[in-house]
């Protein structure tokens, strides 16, 4: 099977109202469903915001939803159309990307946090996000899940802004690179006005060059 986003509109049930991505209902749904990618592994990523209960009770751009809503559209607008978003937990997201190698489900990561730390209104937030990285069989994703859990917790006791793969999956924990900051350009992403729907429900995304 392959997962598809579907308009949010269509979906009230199986979509969170803050973020416009899947809920862990179907999350959950399609680990129990699990994910033929014919030989080819599936890369999970759980993604947490750095920091979250800071942002709780803030009004305006800073408030708690809003850094929720914004983080998603970002995750939204870097993967794949055929990769799936949800919120997995208050503050965390989890990305299946079907048929992604290690290298690649590392890069993928890396760009997410990039994209997060310097897109414009979250940036002066101060918004960042840790990310842990886990490929596995599509057939079962559960294992794989908490395998990127269990590298992302165990990572952030490092610090935050950073990409932890676990120890089955090639890569290095990857963190900012201060000297090459300036360097780096942030990949253009316009943020829509925020009305309550996904992006991913209103248009298709274009997949990352990885």
């Amino acid at each position: 099977m392959a997962f598809l986003r579907r308009a949010k509109k269509n979906d009230d049930m199986i979509v969170d109202r803050v973020t416009g991505a899947f809920n862990r209902r179907q999350l959950d749904a399609d680990v129990a469903a699990g994910l033929d990618t014919s030989e080819h592994p599936t890369a999970t990523l759980l993604i947490s915001v750095d920091n979250f209960p800071s942002f709780t009770g803030k009004k305006g751009i800073a408030s708690g939803d809003q850094v929720l809503e914004r983080v998603s559209w970002v995750i939204m607008a870097t993967v794949r159309t055929t990769d799936v978003v949800y919120r997995h937990a208050r503050d965390a997201f989890c990305v299946l990307l079907p048929a992604t190698s290690d290298g690649d489900a590392v890069a993928v990561a890396s760009r997410i946090r990039n994209n997060v730390e310097r897109m414009p209104l979250l940036a002066d937030s101060r918004v960042t996000v840790s990310v842990g990285v886990a490929t596995g069989a599509g057939t079962d994703l559960a294992s794989t899940i908490q395998r990127a859990d269990e590298a992302l917790v165990s990572g952030s006791a490092t610090g935050h802004n950073q990409v932890h793969a676990d120890r089955r999956t090639s890569g290095v924990t990857e963190a900012p690179d201060t000297a090459q900051r300036a360097s780096r350009p942030p990949t253009p992403i316009q943020l829509p006005e925020s009305d309550g729907v996904s992006p991913s429900a209103t248009k298709p995304l274009a997949p990352p060059s990885i």
